[in-house]
């Protein structure tokens, strides 16, 4: 028995000594992991701004906009000098992210113009990342969130499955510009209605060798936003919704096919320059200058796009898409976005983050007012900011304050690029004679149906 009862003793006290070295060697390894996380976070602490290194790329459309960089940039630099930013201001960045997306090699922050690249089409490969958690981040000036600070229909334009890709880099408006000079000297009122637009587009075309409108064939997108898009929209803005959901029958709507009757009626009585369908928006344009057309349909960019070739005194007006009986009135809300593609190392995203709320700032958003005439993506600029306008663009924004008018926004431009094309195509078409009225709705509401298959 006594043997027993040691053996037993002798048995339980091997087993606490391997539970004790186990329980040891478990607190050991407990200590030595909280040991290197809190050495970690110490070598973070103590790691300042000034020493990081890294290299960081933004590729960008070249254009005006680049000068959008210039203080976020130089900010980055004072706070991360040894953080190397590549700018790659690229003219034909739409078509170098294609090949970079496919290998991989793709840069932190991109943008190109968004009739340029298909980003619904990238989203949906799962090639960039969402941008919720940056827009709960707080601004620059920490007083609200970034998401507050943005141009919420730029931020709802890029919303997929719940979450969001498309961060606004700018606001525009699409409007139809006219002469205040040209206008005063040939006795020329400013249409509101259509009815009213038809009698200054008859009593225009009576004036020797000056059509009543011209537009750029190569984008007719610029025609479509100007004018008919919002021109459907007041007569129902369903209409439009069904248009950017891609429902069913949405292009077959009575009000789409009113307007494209009107367009029809308008290319029949000689009202569209036939030239417009060889032209580029800046071809068109000149022409406007040179008062061989009375209205160009173009945006809240264009005086300064053309700027140093408008005459003394042209006084450039922006004239919105005519409106119907009841006076309500639409203008599109033309927004640019910048997208970030996700990459296999996300170590970048911090000094990504820091250069979106730098680009945000309320100081960039003054600087690039002042240096381009561009309005930044976001929801409200105090009266200081919007007196840096072009004069053109100040009118314009004021006339789309006004609470009988509707912002409204094509995104179906961007979300189906086939139908964006096929759109173009039967613009154009329409105006050439190629088809009629009835013909644009059935071509443009067959690609619908194709796209949903």
């Amino acid at each position: 028995m006594m043997k027993k009862f040691l053996l037993f003793v002798l048995v339980v006290s091997i087993l606490v000594t391997f539970v004790g070295c186990g329980a040891d060697k478990k607190q050991q390894n407990e200590v030595e992991t909280t040991s290197q996380l809190s050495t970690s976070k110490d070598e973070e602490k103590t790691t300042s701004p000034s020493e990081e290194k890294g290299t960081i790329e933004i590729m960008w459309q070249q254009e005006v906009t680049e000068k959008f960089w210039d203080y976020p940039l130089e900010q980055f630099k004072a706070k991360y000098p040894n953080v190397e930013v590549k700018f790659d201001s690229n003219p034909k960045a739409s078509e170098a992210i294609r090949n970079r997306l496919s290998s991989g090699d793709v840069p932190d922050i991109f943008y190109t113009w968004s009739s340029e690249i298909d980003y619904f089409g990238i989203i949906k490969e799962n090639l960039l990342y969402s941008v919720d958690e940056l827009l709960n981040e707080k601004t620059f000036e920490n007083d609200t969130t970034i998401n507050e600070r943005l141009f919420k229909p730029g931020v709802d334009l890029g919303a997929v499955d719940g979450k969001h890709y498309l961060l606004p880099v700018s606001k525009l408006l699409a409007c139809n510009f006219y002469s205040g000079k040209f206008f005063k000297e040939n006795n020329l009122t400013a249409p509101k209605t259509w009815d009213e637009f038809l009698k200054l587009a008859a009593a225009i075309k009576k004036l020797d060798k000056v059509n009543p409108l011209i537009y750029a064939g190569t984008y007719p997108f610029m025609f479509g936003d100007a004018f008919i898009f919002p021109s459907i929209n007041n007569l129902d803005a369903k209409a439009v919704e069904a248009i950017n959901n891609n429902d069913p029958g949405a292009w077959k709507n009575p009000a789409v096919l009113t307007v494209m009757k009107r367009i029809q009626d308008m290319r029949d009585k000689g009202f569209i320059d036939k030239n417009s369908l060889a032209m580029d928006h800046i071809q068109s344009q000149i022409e406007f200058i040179n008062n061989k057309a009375a209205i160009v349909p173009t945006g809240t960019w264009v005086e300064g796009e053309m700027e140093d070739q408008w005459p003394q005194g042209f006084d450039l007006q922006p004239l919105l898409a005519p409106t119907e009986t009841d006076g309500k009135a639409s203008v599109v809300s033309i927004i640019e976005s910048m997208v970030l593609p996700k990459k296999e190392d996300t170590k970048n995203l911090k000094y990504v983050t820091e250069l979106v709320k730098l680009f945000y700032s309320n100081e960039n958003v003054a600087r690039c007012v002042k240096n381009t005439g561009f309005l930044i993506g976001v929801q409200a600029q105090d009266e200081g900011i919007m007196k840096l306008l072009p004069k053109s663009a100040q009118t314009a924004w004021a006339l789309a304050a006004d609470s009988n008018v509707a912002l409204v926004n094509p995104a179906f431009k961007l979300k189906y690029k086939d139908l964006l094309t096929e759109y173009n195509n039967n613009i154009n078409a329409l105006v050439s004679s190629q088809i009629n009225a009835e013909q644009f709705c059935d071509n443009l509401d067959k690609k619908a149906k194709e796209i949903s298959k």
